[in-house]
């Protein structure tokens, strides 16, 4: 059986981007801080464009936006990960 692509060589780089959103998320929400919004909308640009219109209407869109943007990010590593193991491999 072949191991995917997110479970061979080193997978803490691919978590780390997701991981570092979800800790911010879980910070933003444990503590409170309503500026953080608008740096983690910052951050997640462009998807924040797209959360942010879903969500508009929602009373509380952080569950959603750290869960769909930690999804993002994840994604966004796996993304990024490929392109370089094709990049080296020529």
């Amino acid at each position: 059986m072949a191991n995917s692509d997110a479970s061979s060589g080193s997978p803490f780089l691919v978590y780390l981007l997701p991981s570092l959103h979800l800790g911010t998320c879980l910070v933003i929400w444990a503590g409170q801080i309503d500026s953080g919004w608008q740096k983690l909308i910052i951050a997640d640009f462009p998807f924040s464009l797209v959360l942010v219109a879903l969500l508009f209407r929602d009373d509380n869109p952080l569950l959603y936006f750290g869960v769909l943007g930690t999804i993002w990010w994840y994604v966004l590593s796996l993304v990024i990960r490929r392109l370089f193991r094709s990049i080296s491999l020529h």
